[in-house]
């Protein structure tokens, strides 16, 4: 794992940069979700992304700058992700499954949770890959919702994801 990649809080002047990240109705519905609103403004993008809950986290590089964003929170006893992107100028780079690996490590131990859980459109094929390359495999949603039919449940235990070696988070988003 690089050392000098961290998760940090996000700050309030971050959430503009977050915005800009999401630039049309379809990275919007692959990024948010089918419920996600589009097009948007600062109030609606922050309560949808869920901004001002706990578990969000910003993927920072070195010098401190946003290169990722995420979040993590219980769901169904697993430390559920969602709202996951990277910066389109760091796209390329590992920095997805750099993300994934981090959110699950802290959510995890934060969150006493054995088990990791996202949703992922189900054509969402460029996240899928991250996805199943770090140990996600496609598991029936114990509960319901209306939009299940757009997107698939994906479980992996903790540890699996904790133990990825960097030949393994290598990715393209």
């Amino acid at each position: 794992m690089d050392k000098s990649l961290r998760l940090v809080e996000p700050v309030p002047q971050q959430l503009e940069e977050l915005m800009s990240w999401v630039t049309d109705a379809d990275s919007c519905r692959l990024w948010g979700g089918p419920w996600f609103r589009f097009p948007f403004d600062a109030i609606s993008f922050r309560e949808d992304c869920r901004w001002d809950e706990a578990g969000g986290r910003v993927l920072a590089g070195p010098d401190g700058g946003m290169l990722a964003f995420g979040r993590y929170y219980l769901r169904e006893q697993r430390c559920h992700l969602g709202h996951l992107i990277v910066s389109p100028a760091e796209r390329g780079r590992g920095l997805g499954s750099a993300l994934v690996q981090r959110l699950c490590a802290e959510g995890c131990r934060q969150l006493r949770a054995a088990e990791c859980s996202l949703f992922v459109l189900k054509d969402n094929a460029r996240a899928r890959s991250v996805y199943q390359r770090l140990g996600f495999r496609q598991a029936s949603y114990p509960g319901k919702a209306e939009w299940l039919e757009l997107c698939d449940y994906l479980v992996a235990p903790g540890d699996i994801i904790a133990a990825a070696s960097p030949l393994d988070l290598q990715d393209h988003g």
